[in-house]
């Protein structure tokens, strides 16, 4: 019996210059979650699905993550066309990818949606993307540099953006804003956000926005957090 791959093709409309787009997407029973890092990169048995989360039209070189690839408005459409479209070169992303191929994908996205000046939330996600493909080929340097990136459009997200509507809600913000925080050096910051966080949650009006999980979790990296201080302040000492 043949074995049924993996891999699959599925499309959309480009909402920019109207092509067919196909793109690759991988079958849900064939994934297998091994572990998660606390900045909630995933690690699979098999293929990874994050390498195919950013879909680009070859055609006129819009775009995006596969969650908001038709969710463009005509002021982002008119900078695509006018900043993105004119200087792509036509090339197809469909197909199993590499790492590297995947980094190109991601950083196309990260391209349209600074030129479309996109939201600061769905710019940090990318960047976030992007550090954890690097990560996964342990190339320190440039993982924690987008780290870094995603950290700043985070923060801006939070204090700039209405975080009650979408996928990313105010308190995961505070989380990864805490945890990116640790993972940057900023030991103090990232006591004072996950803090923030557990403020929260003993607030009745918000506990039941808050999971458990993420609580649980926020109260281990306080800990890890609060001995990386005092290992810091040893150290100067």
């Amino acid at each position: 019996m043949e074995e049924i791959s993996s891999l699959y093709t599925s499309h959309k409309k480009c909402p920019i210059c109207g092509a067919k787009v196909d793109f690759t997407k991988i079958r849900t029973r064939s994934v297998r979650l091994l572990k998660q890092d606390s900045d909630f990169c995933p690690y699979y048995e098999g293929e990874n699905p994050i390498l195919y989360e950013a879909v680009i039209c070859p055609e006129c070189g819009y775009g995006s993550h596969i969650t908001t690839f038709e969710q463009v408005n005509g002021i982002e459409k008119a900078r695509t066309r006018e900043k993105i479209t004119p200087k792509w070169h036509k090339r197809c992303f469909l197909g199993e990818r590499t790492y590297d191929q995947a980094l190109e994908a991601f950083k196309i996205v990260l391209l349209n949606l600074y030129e479309r000046e996109a939201v600061r939330s769905e710019i940090a996600k990318i960047c976030l993307r992007i550090a954890w493909v690097y990560r996964y080929k342990n190339e320190d340097q440039l993982e924690n540099k987008f780290l870094e990136h995603a950290l700043n459009y985070y923060k801006m997200a939070y204090h700039e953006e209405d975080l009650t509507s979408g996928k990313l809600d105010e308190y995961t913000c505070m989380f990864i804003i805490g945890e990116l925080s640790k993972r940057a050096g900023h030991y103090n910051e990232s006591l004072q956000w996950f803090s923030r966080l557990i403020t929260c949650y003993s607030d009745p009006l918000q506990k039941s926005h808050i999971s458990n999980k993420l609580i649980e979790n926020t109260r281990d990296i306080v800990q890890e957090v609060k001995d990386l201080i005092a290992v810091n302040k040893g150290e100067a000492g």
